[in-house]
């Protein structure tokens, strides 16, 4: 296969290294524009919602991980003869595959040369570059990414294991291309090498030698301040020319931080996490009109498991187009349908979220072409609280009436929260 491109690089800042660009698809005539996120799933499907539910909103790429579906030693999506895309039902999404979950990437047990280990339902499960194979080859993905031997951030890594995780990246990439360019299919190359300048600039010089599309930098294997320099040093190492995914950089303030520092493609994991912890996101990016008058930060998510919520009959977000807003549903009406443990609040709060999110990165892009992406995330910073979101269930108390109930009720209601 000649070489492809799938990256057009629009504009660049050398002291910032702040990029906007684009990744095509020839085959499907689709393009994404960057910086942007990649929608996160569950078992190939977005979590909470269906079909007609993702028709109605502006999800262009979605990530399938391949650890979802080899539970079993054949797993049936292997054996679906129409590719993966009409198995999930999801022709109208470009899929990117990789191997693990952006959620749990780092790895739960030990790696060897001859597979990677990984989190399923039924347990551990080792997957060998033969099993990546044969899933890009019933799957037909539009891009992937193979195999990365990550480690744990926090742990002490000896040179020697770093060493070791650069030269099976390397080996495996090297057995997993010819079968991506039999396909025509866009592969993403990780970057690896721990907290190792040393290695990195190894990794990144060995995987740019390759013939590529892209490159994938994971941020779950660094402590927070060690991030920029780690990152730094991989990306001086990088051809310009193509794009570059980031893992562990899923929150509003990672993506920031991610895009400073020359990144173009993140995991939308952050809608999914917010949802699960009953939250809905209301931050804007480049609205500044009330700082000075602000007297103290705002949250970025509304917490609707509150109870005083209970009485308030306004939209998560009057500005909000998505099919949660627009609809409207009411932010009581949301609270009731979590607190009475109804599947349609995780699905209109996963709406509204992934909605938001991409909103988010397209005022990012906006803000970028108008120059005045460094003042839009100072106010940023400056508006919001910036602690972890707490699970809004977890500190919530049932508001049913248990007394009312029968004793049988009563009991199965506490099972259920």
């Amino acid at each position: 296969m000649s070489r492809m491109r799938i990256f057009n690089l629009h504009s660049a800042e050398n002291a910032t290294s702040l990029r906007r660009g684009s990744v095509h698809f020839a085959q499907k005539n689709k393009t994404i524009q960057t910086p942007a996120c990649l929608t996160y799933t569950l078992r190939g499907s977005v979590p909470h919602l269906v079909a007609d539910n993702l028709k109605q909103l502006p999800v262009e790429s979605v990530q399938v991980s391949l650890d979802h579906f080899v539970d079993k030693k054949e797993p049936p999506s292997f054996n679906y003869p129409h590719g993966l895309h009409k198995y999930l039902n999801m022709q109208d999404q470009l899929l990117f595959l990789d191997v693990r979950d952006p959620i749990k990437l780092a790895p739960t047990a030990a790696n060897s040369d001859k597979f990677i280990a990984v989190d399923t339902n039924s347990g551990v499960q080792r997957i060998t570059t033969e099993t990546w194979i044969k899933a890009l080859n019933a799957y037909r993905p539009d891009w992937c990414a193979p195999f990365a031997d990550t480690v744990k951030a926090g742990e002490e890594i000896k040179s020697k294991r770093i060493i070791k995780g650069v030269d099976r990246t390397l080996r495996w990439l090297n057995e997993s291309l010819p079968k991506a360019q039999e396909l025509n299919i866009p592969i993403m190359a990780p970057v690896v090498g721990y907290n190792n300048e040393e290695e990195r600039v190894r990794s990144a010089f060995a995987t740019a030698e390759k013939d590529v599309q892209g490159f994938i930098l994971n941020a779950f294997e660094l402590k927070d301040d060690e991030i920029d320099k780690c990152f730094k040093t991989t990306i001086d190492h990088l051809p310009k020319d193509k794009p570059r995914l980031a893992y562990g950089l899923s929150t509003p303030e990672k993506i920031l931080q991610g895009i400073t520092n020359g990144i173009d493609l993140f995991d939308g994991s952050y809608a999914y996490q917010m949802t699960e912890k009953g939250r809905a996101i209301i931050f804007k990016f480049g609205e500044t009109a009330d700082l000075e008058t602000q007297s103290e930060p705002e949250e970025k998510t509304l917490n609707l498991w509150k109870k005083e919520l209970s009485q308030t009959f306004d939209p998560i977000d009057p500005s909000c187009k998505c099919y949660s807003c627009s609809t409207p549903h009411t932010q009581a009406y949301i609270h009731h349908l979590l607190n009475a443990h109804e599947m349609l609040g995780p699905l209109l709060l996963m709406s509204h979220n992934v909605y938001q999110l991409e909103q988010f990165m397209a005022s990012i892009r906006k803000s970028i072409d108008e120059n005045r992406f460094e003042q839009d995330m100072q106010a940023f910073m400056k508006k919001y609280r910036h602690e972890a979101e707490t699970n809004g269930k977890l500190e919530h108390k049932d508001e049913i009436d248990a007394d009312s109930l029968g004793n049988h009720i009563s009991k199965k209601r506490q099972r259920l929260s």
